[in-house]
């Protein structure tokens, strides 16, 4: 089973026998029939150009498209061209669509050879365009100040739970009489909940239910004149009394310079925010995320829903975020990665895993001779392959993130306290006093307990000493990540990662020789080959302090003063006091690396949601709260609504 567009190609154009219809028409006459279509219908008639050019040119602005279908990706292609033209450097374009069936990659870019002046746009899109999965998939063009948020569902089912105020609604995806069931009241209750004053649409249709939805729906509905042979089609705006002003940016404090620290500010940055990075060290990432090397996969298990949901949508997410920041091969490597069934009972692992996930496209099961053809050494298990996995050095990548105009960095500030004042929060260090924050994020790890010593998070520190290796002509030959018990990588400048230890509950950061031995006898139980790894010379060692949480999920979100929360038995989300502006991202075990950047991405949008901003969200409201700092409190509080966001495995 797949996800994908099911595809004909018919004289080179793409048709969906799902739907029976084509996605754009073309012609020996008119080659480029659909590409000037589109800027008919929805560029034009959402008056894009002239809207685009007013926004103002010296300070953060935000204009948000939500379309329904993305197809060929032809309108938002379409859309980036006329954006990259007219829009001032400071603004930034959020462009949602929604999809039930998404081309393949090989699709898009057969799709898309046919408009060759939109080659470069098409380009950039393909490149974040990989690893996608049902649901809510975000894909950054940070060089085109442009984010394109891709929701591949049911449209009847997205629509409910939108939280976004759109400027421009672009309504296609195929005909009503094709796809009747997109067009229907959940459509038009959608744009009535989320238009404004100035808001927008257009369409190719003129059909007369359509235009009464929409006139329902609080918008001016007009027959405009179509393009070629359609005789006309509709446009028009949505009524509204008053005038409804964009809220200014907030300023932001983080607190905490590692690898979740640095991503929130990344994030927040890239959004318009001005941030402001305390970090007690005399350099960034010196605590857990400043190792040398730091793997990128997703540990699944196939039994704990939420847990397997934030692996896979991070491990997708993240490889993106990292290809995003221009890396180099020294600093992040795609190289493949090997989980082992070197036991019983990591066979069962790898098999449940494999049965319950290899549709999504991101791992397949292989076995014990595929992947020693993968791995180039003698392996004797089945294992899970995943081709797109990556070590990243996590204390380069960190520099590069922080490496933005708005974001200024305060080293050797250790902050003692946070309050808040009638002119916004403010954070006392040993020696200096910053204020006037609108919001604040607590990125410290384990550190957080002190900070916040009310907040009913349970800190757990879990000890992991790493290690360098010279290599050896057994392992020279390695060509992918291998796990087990731990990891190896391949040879890289003639050294070898290998790690991690796990103890918890020992926040103890010396190094210990016998964990430098244990790492040995991993990777000797790796392969037969490796029989003579245990006397490898070890070069380099590092121990850190991770922060984990009872159930292997992070903290992520709102804290809510204690006194604040509700009385009733068992609240749902929007019965939780609205936030104050204090947030917490903290306790990504040993993923963090992983499950960092798409939290940080996620927490930034809620946050300026906070603020009044309601930019497309990342994930459901369901899941956010799934991960609430302080979820262990509501579930003493016995509120079991707010702490299973899954009541089965999502697959598909």
């Amino acid at each position: 089973m797949t996800m994908h567009a099911a595809l004909e190609w018919r004289e080179g154009l793409p048709y969906s026998t799902q739907f029976n219809d084509i996605y754009f028409s073309a012609s020996p006459d008119q080659p480029q029939h659909g590409l000037a279509e589109t800027r008919h219908v929805f560029l034009q008639h959402n008056d894009l150009q002239q809207r685009w050019q007013a926004l103002p040119p010296d300070q953060p602005s935000h204009f948000v498209i939500v379309e329904t279908g993305f197809g060929s990706g032809l309108n938002f292609l379409a859309a980036l061209q006329l954006w990259r033209k007219h829009a001032p450097a400071s603004a930034h374009l959020h462009f949602l669509s929604i999809e039930i069936a998404p081309f393949t990659l090989q699709d898009l870019q057969q799709a898309h050879a046919h408009f060759p002046e939109l080659a470069e746009l098409s380009q950039a899109l393909c490149q974040q365009y990989r690893l996608l999965q049902p649901g809510i998939n975000q894909l950054e063009l940070p060089a085109f100040s442009t984010s394109l948020t891709l929701h591949i569902a049911d449209a009847a089912q997205v629509f409910p739970a939108l939280h976004v105020m759109a400027d421009a609604w672009f309504l296609d995806g195929f005909a009503p009489s094709k796809n009747p069931e997109m067009w229907q009241s959940p459509l038009f209750d959608c744009m009535a909940r989320c238009s404004r004053q100035g808001t927008t649409f257009a369409t190719f249709t003129s059909a007369g239910f359509v235009r009464r939805g929409l006139q329902a729906a609080g918008f001016i509905a007009e027959k405009k004149t179509g393009y070629g042979a359609k005789r006309e089609m509709l446009s028009g705006v949505w009524q509204s009394a008053g005038i409804e002003q964009q809220p200014a940016m907030p300023k932001v404090a983080v607190i905490g310079a590692g690898i979740a620290g640095c991503s929130s500010a990344w994030h927040l940055a890239g959004l318009g925010c001005e941030v402001h990075v305390f970090e007690r060290a005399e350099k960034v990432a010196l605590g857990a995320s400043g190792n040398p090397r730091g793997m990128l996969y997703p540990r699944l298990n196939a039994e704990k829903p939420m847990n397997d949901q934030l692996a896979l949508r991070s491990y997708s997410f993240s490889l993106r975020h990292y290809a995003n920041l221009g890396l180099t091969e020294d600093v992040f490597k795609a190289c493949g990665l090997l989980q082992l069934g070197g036991s019983a009972r990591e066979q069962k692992r790898v098999h449940k895993v494999a049965a319950r996930y290899s549709d999504l496209g991101l791992l397949t099961q292989v076995d014990a001779s595929q992947a020693t053809a993968l791995a180039g050494v003698t392996l004797t298990t089945d294992c899970l392959h995943f081709a797109e996995a990556a070590w990243v050095n996590p204390g380069e990548a960190c520099q590069v993130m922080l490496a933005q105009a708005n974001i200024h960095v305060h080293l050797q500030q250790e902050i003692q306290s946070i309050s808040r004042q009638d002119t916004g929060w403010q954070l006392q260090s040993e020696t200096q006093v910053y204020a006037r924050f609108d919001a604040v994020i607590v990125a410290n790890a384990a550190d957080a307990a002190t900070l916040l010593p009310d907040s009913g998070m349970w800190l757990n520190p879990v000890r992991g000493q790493m290690g360098m290796i010279a290599t050896q002509a057994a392992l020279e030959p390695l060509k992918t990540i291998l796990c087990g018990d731990g990891y190896l990588t391949p040879l890289h400048q003639g050294m070898h990662a290998m790690g991690a230890t796990f103890a918890a509950g020992d926040a103890d950061t010396s190094l210990r020789e016998e964990d430098n031995q244990s790492n040995l006898n991993m990777i000797s139980s790796l392969s037969p080959q490796f029989d003579q790894a245990g006397s490898a010379e070890v070069t380099f060692a590092r121990a850190s302090s991770r922060c984990g949480s009872p159930d292997y999920l992070p903290y992520v979100g709102p804290l809510l003063p204690i006194a604040s929360l509700p009385s009733n038995t068992s609240p749902g989300f929007s019965d939780l006091p609205a936030p104050q502006g204090l947030y917490v991202h903290v306790a990504h075990g040993s993923k963090g690396l992983m499950t960092a950047p798409y939290c940080a991405a996620v927490l930034a949008r809620r946050l300026l949601l906070d603020v009044g901003l309601p930019l497309p969200q990342l994930t459901e409201d369901s899941f956010w709260a799934g991960l609430h700092p302080q979820r262990h409190l509501f579930k003493q509080l016995g509120w079991k609504q707010l702490l299973n966001p899954f009541n089965e495995q999502v697959t598909s």
